[in-house]
């Protein structure tokens, strides 16, 4: 089927007074803009790092705060370029995300999946503007979001929220006066007009807490971590999905009672395709067992 790709000389793409969507269809970061301060949410892969960059200061800005969402590659290899280049920003990252990238296993693993992406950026036709990575990602001197934590930005405050269900450290975003919600991959992964793959790769129920929660609030615009902005009437669909795609996954783990490993692996198959394949294949089978024990022990 056809995808329907936003085109990149779209971006940056102002979705509301003073907040942009920069970057490309496939990893979208968040500008917000106060009186008094900016404030840059996520941030992506270090093969869109220069585009972002050059987003920004067409605009005009320069960020204050660079808030990490999580500590997954695809959501932090570009923070070394960003604080380069922006070094008197602050960086803002969630407890738990600095003993995540110190986990031995997480740095190569993000070493790798950030190499992969960007070649296949480069597939896509959409040239990185710099090597990939080769070191793990430092947020040394980092400020930690404990709880909820309202960034003042001058006539605009952006909350930030922990969050629990789809990775340690993870942070989505509330911007109130005009009821926009970062939720970065909380949702699941976007699949614009077809819906989610869920992500509950910390625990389940937490994950749909996160879900209840989110919908709480009550967003005019829900703006995932890739592929583009939800508006309007398909906010509220889109919740339903997303709250779909994993109650499909746990239903599906708690009443077939075989092989882990092969559970896990139609799960692989059912959903490396599209956007998806910017990834290794390693990583989303990784994720599909994940999903599997995870979906496991809701029921524990």
């Amino acid at each position: 089927m056809a995808i329907p790709r936003i085109p990149d000389e779209d971006f940056p793409m102002e979705i509301a007074p003073g907040i942009f969507i920069l970057g490309n269809y496939y990893f979208n970061l968040f500008l917000v803009e106060g009186s008094k301060k900016t404030a840059l949410f996520e941030t992506g892969i270090s093969g869109v790092v220069d585009r972002v960059i050059r987003q920004i200061e067409a605009l005009g800005k320069s960020p204050d705060v660079l808030v990490v969402s999580h500590p997954h590659s695809d959501h932090i290899t570009g923070l070394p370029g960003l604080k380069e280049h922006f070094p008197k920003a602050e960086v803002l990252a969630a407890e738990g995300a600095a003993e995540f990238l110190a986990h031995p296993k997480a740095g190569p693993a993000l070493i790798e999946e950030d190499r992969f992406i960007s070649q296949s950026l480069m597939e896509e036709g959409i040239a990185p503007g710099r090597p990939s990575l080769f070191l793990v990602p430092d947020l040394e001197g980092h400020t930690v979001v404990r709880e909820p934590h309202d960034l003042d930005l001058g006539g605009a405050c952006l909350t930030l929220i922990p969050v629990a269900g789809h990775s340690p450290g993870n942070l989505i975003a509330w911007q109130k006066e005009q009821r926009i919600l970062f939720c970065s991959d909380s949702l699941g992964f976007h699949y614009p007009g077809r819906g989610f793959w869920p992500l509950f790769f910390t625990g389940a129920r937490a994950y749909l807490d996160t879900i209840d929660m989110m919908e709480d609030l009550g967003a005019k615009i829900i703006c995932p971590a890739h592929q583009g902005p939800i508006k309007d009437d398909e906010v509220t669909q889109s919740l339903s999905l997303a709250r779909q795609a994993a109650f499909s996954v746990i239903n599906r783990a708690i009443h077939d009672k075989g092989d882990d490993q092969a559970l896990a692996r139609a799960l692989f198959e059912e959903s490396y395709k599209d956007e998806f394949t910017l990834y290794t294949r390693s990583n989303i089978l990784n994720c599909s067992r994940l999903l599997i024990k995870r979906a496991r022990e809701s029921q524990e």
